[in-house]
């Protein structure tokens, strides 16, 4: 019995360290997470509202202007100027870039008790993966193949149904330079943080992203300046 009651406090320390080591653990993810989502959010909304206004914006001048448009090849202009657009429009609707949605929703759940918390980190964690997925697509050799398609079949439509060989290549490469444009604007930092999570690799990450970008040093004489991207 003497030996029984000199265990027992060392399973209950035991059990204690663990369960504030989990705890633990479970604060230093969730913040990681929540500083990465937060660091994104500004440049998420700007790329989804930005593109979608451009594409919905170019589908509506070119559907009012195109009662008003005089000549046959510059009508033939405003359709397929229409219909890119609207294509894009409609991409960037029925698949937007939610993450400034979910850093905006993380910040407003609970978190004040330990299992709120725990629910809050398997949320975000959940969210982590869509925007590392989405941003990924925007990139992926699918969308640029897709982007290819849309464009050329713009211009040779251009080229060969309304006969202008040469508007047909303005209009294929006009357009994919704004696709391309679109793409490489697009964040990247989900993905980035989903590699360093999952690698174990996300208290270095955060540490690093915590100290101060501007940093400023005097040589004697000499005052130094630098910026950490």
């Amino acid at each position: 019995m003497r030996k029984l009651s000199l265990t027992l406090p060392a399973i209950v320390a035991s059990l204690a360290l663990s369960s504030a080591a989990t705890a633990d653990d479970t604060d230093q993810r969730l913040d990681y997470l929540s500083q990465q989502f937060s660091a994104t959010e500004t440049h998420a909304a700007y790329w989804q509202n930005g593109w979608f206004g451009l594409f919905a914006g170019v589908t509506a001048v070119n559907g009012i202007a195109y009662t008003q448009t005089e000549g046959e090849h510059n009508k033939y202009d405003r359709v397929v100027g229409f219909t890119t657009s609207f294509l894009g429009a409609a991409d960037m609707l029925m698949n937007p870039m939610k993450t400034h949605e979910f850093s905006r929703q993380l910040s407003a759940m609970p978190d004040g008790s330990a299992s709120e918390r725990q629910a809050k980190l398997a949320q975000a964690e959940a969210w982590l993966h869509q925007a590392a997925e989405r941003e990924r697509y925007e990139r992926s050799f699918l969308n640029h193949a897709l982007s290819g398609v849309v464009n050329g079949l713009a211009g040779l439509a251009v080229a060969y149904d309304d006969k202008r060989p040469d508007d047909g290549w303005v209009t294929f490469l006009t357009g994919m330079i704004t696709s391309e444009i679109k793409i490489y604007t697009s964040p990247t930092t989900m993905t980035e943080t989903e590699a360093a999570y999952n690698s174990g690799k996300f208290s270095a990450t955060a540490a690093m992203s915590e100290q101060p970008r501007w940093q400023v040093a005097a040589f004697g004489p000499v005052l130094s300046a630098s910026y950490r991207f």
